[in-house]
Formats: structure tokens, sequence, C-alpha cells
């Protein structure tokens, strides 16, 4: 196989692989995201609410003493700032009924409301699209408008950095075809000035030199024609930040 036609089947995988991830990242629906993304990411809360969140952002699980002495209401507060799903109140009751505790859903629920009205936030709606994360289907009726039309801009920006990324390393491997094609012409120009080289070596030499001439040229051509895409690929990324509502 050529370099060129070699070439060319790693780029078409490169492209399928990327339209499988996108089609993926497009469909999945995390109920579940990142708790730190959001601490980092999101604008202050206040004082208080940074410092209850910093304190139970690892409480993934309840122990008995945790159960015993549950502030349901607290700890609903906490999974609404983290985006996470109603049940997970559900994981709370398995885990305490070891220990002969219920959760109290009441109080629970109306932590949790709480804390999704921090979390439902447009602005943290962009982030968590520009981010990647998939889109986290927990915000009431009230807040989800705003919140998903905030993500839906973020995710334009993610997958329009995503393009551009693709394309540029497109471009990179593309140039490291060229130094290794440049590297072998080299080497078979200097297999034709050895001393005792045949007249039907040198032909073949030639033709090859020739040959490879050929596919340096294609795949230059390759490269300003994705330099081109690239460029239309970023200033799309830029009007998409500076047209960014949040």
């Amino acid at each position: 196989m050529s370099y060129l036609a070699a070439n060319q089947r790693v780029g078409t995988v490169d492209r399928t692989i990327h339209q499988l991830e996108m089609t993926v990242m497009e469909d999945v629906m995390l109920y579940e995201t990142s708790l730190r993304t959001l601490i980092e990411n999101r604008l202050p809360f206040s004082c208080a609410a940074l410092m209850m969140v910093a304190f139970l952002q690892g409480c993934a699980t309840l122990n008995k003493d945790e159960c015993l002495v549950a502030d349901w209401r607290l700890i609903g507060y906490q999974d609404g700032v983290a985006g996470k799903s109603a049940a997970m109140v559900g994981r709370y009751r398995e885990e305490c009924a070891e220990h002969a505790v219920v959760p109290d859903l009441a109080a629970y629920q109306a932590g949790r409301e709480e804390g999704l009205l921090e979390y439902c936030q447009p602005d943290n709606g962009y982030r968590l699209g520009k981010s990647g994360h998939g889109y986290p289907a927990v915000c009431s009726s009230a807040t989800k408008i705003d919140f998903r039309a905030a993500y839906a801009s973020g995710r334009d920006v993610h997958l329009a950095s995503s393009e551009v990324n693709r394309t540029d390393a497109l471009i990179k491997k593309q140039w490291q075809l060229v130094r290794s094609l440049e590297h072998d012409r080299e080497h078979k120009l200097s297999e034709l000035v050895m001393d005792g080289i045949r007249s039907e070596q040198r032909v073949l030499l030639l033709y090859q030199v020739h040959e490879i001439d050929e596919e340096i040229a294609t795949v230059e051509t390759g490269i300003s024609d994705l330099e081109i895409e690239l460029q239309h690929q970023q200033a799309q990324l830029d009007q998409l930040r500076r047209n960014r509502p949040y």
C-alpha cells in the first residue's frame, strides 16, 4: 500500500471515529455531572453555600453514623447543587435501611429543589455545554427552557472547537507524512550516487523518487485545502464566542 493510500485510510478512520463520538455525545443524557466543574466554573453562590458544598461533595454513599444523623434537607440541597438525579434518594434509602433509618423524603426533595435553583442557571448550562458534558435532564419546567437554550449555545461552541482541533491535528499529521516522504526521497537519492549501482537499479530508483514527489505534491495540496477549511472553522468558532450570551 502506498503512503498516500495508507494516509487516506487513516484519515477516513479518523473522520468516522469523530462522527461516532459526536453522535454519542449528542444522544447521551447524563443525569449526574461533576460538582467540581460547577464549583470551579459557576458564578459564586453565597459563601455559606460554597462552604457547605465543599464539605459535603464527597458524600456519594452514607454509612451508619451518617444515616443516623443525616440532615436530609442538606443532603438534598447538595445533590441539587451538583445536578444529581432524584434517584439518588433511592440509593440512600437502600443504604440506610441496613441501619433501620428511613430518609425524610419531603425534606430531601425540598432541599434538592433549592439546590437545583442554583444549578439550573443559564450561565451554568452554557458552561456545561461548552465543556462537553451531556445534557443533565434535572431542571424543572420553570428553569428548563432558559437552561436548555444556554446549554445549546455552549454546546455549539464545544462542537465548533472540536472541529477546529480535529482539523488542526489532521494538518499536523499530514505534515508528518510529508517529512517522512521527504526522508525516503533523500535516502533514495543517496542510493543513486552510490558506487557500483547498476543501470536498472538507477531507473527503478528514479521512478520511486518520481512517485514520492507526486505523493508529496498530493499531500501538500490536501494540506492547503485543510488549512482553508481550518480558517473557516476558526472564524465560525470566533463568531460563536463573540456572540456568547453568558
